[in-house]
């Protein structure tokens, strides 16, 4: 898996780790995982106390090596990406890491970050982009770094119209490529408007259980992020049920504000698994909206399943 230099560089992780270190590995059914995994292999071999732990977060999730709560490699950091993948391992594995640098001048009060930086195994700048921003996630929880190989993940990169790399994003609405100015991204995220805030952003909210912090940002800017209407029909179950908490607060303080969502969740209603139906119907009886009487009274009297019948049957009830 390694070539000579590359071994040489993995060995000199084995004698600066003092202690055990654990790493994830996110199983995946994408084309690329067996190399993730074989790179995961080569590196507990050649050093044991990196231990590997496999996690099944999703199946359809892309393969990832997962360092510490927030740096994340959708990568295979061989050739110019391994050195900063080592120093990021030296920091996780030492009692005193000496990574706070720039990453103190986060402000403790600042919105969680989801950035996520492109990166090509033939670029040389790239590993200069990955010093800058590593520490940042592995300095604040609420900061998670997602370095992804555009050649690797070439839909991806055409999704985010990637052109070059480096190119570093924020929550989908700030871009960056080439040099990137650190002290610029971290103002950036110190100060960022709410409703820029991207769906990954929003995820990471909802994982981190502040369904309640998300509520009260929506109420006291009186508008339902833009990026937060899909969590409601997210295909993870826990994502969805963060989000349905989000509107049952949001529902009792501002009930014309929660309203904003009945709309969208009509129209996405016919095409969802039936899990997610029962959660849309549930939704539209906690926001009380009379508007959606008639689409509850058409779901039971049309061909659903039981299950999706006894949920607008309660929603139905409770308006």
């Amino acid at each position: 898996m390694f070539s000579a230099l590359e071994e040489k560089q993995v060995l000199k992780l084995k004698q600066r780790l003092s202690r055990e270190i654990s790493i994830s590995l996110i199983d995946s059914q994408h084309p690329s995982y067996d190399g993730f995994k074989g790179f995961c292999d080569g590196l507990n071999h050649l050093v044991p106390k990196v231990k590997i732990v496999k996690t099944g977060e999703s199946h359809q999730q892309p393969p990832q090596i997962v360092i510490g709560n927030g740096l994340r490699y959708q990568t295979i950091p061989v050739g110019h990406e391994l050195p900063p993948f080592i120093e990021a391992l030296i920091a996780l594995g030492s009692d005193t890491p000496n990574i706070a640098g720039p990453a103190g001048s986060l402000h403790k009060d600042k919105l969680p970050a989801a950035l996520i930086l492109f990166v090509a195994p033939q670029c040389t700048f790239c590993p200069a982009a990955v010093r800058q921003l590593f520490p940042l996630a592995m300095h604040d929880d609420d900061i998670q770094l997602t370095i992804v190989d555009g050649a690797l993940f070439p839909e991806m990169a055409e999704t985010h119209n990637i052109q070059a790399v480096p190119t570093l994003l924020l929550d989908g609405n700030f871009r960056w490529t080439g040099a990137l100015p650190l002290d610029e991204i971290i103002d950036t995220i110190n100060r960022r408007d709410p409703r820029s805030l991207g769906a990954a952003s929003l995820e990471n909210i909802l994982k981190d259980g502040q369904a309640g912090r998300l509520a009260a940002m929506m109420l006291d800017g009186a508008k339902i992020f833009p990026a937060f209407y899909d969590l409601l029909i997210h295909e993870k179950w826990p994502i969805r049920l963060g989000a349905m908490v989000v509107m049952e607060e949001i529902a009792v303080q501002n009930p014309a504000l929660a309203s904003e969502v009945i709309d969208f969740l009509w129209d996405r209603f016919q095409p969802q698994p039936d899990p997610i139906k029962g959660d849309i119907l549930y939704t539209l009886g906690e926001i009380g909206d009379r508007r959606a009487v008639p689409w509850l009274s058409e779901v039971l009297e049309g061909e659903y399943s039981a299950e999706v019948q006894e949920a607008a049957q309660e929603a139905l009830e409770k308006l």
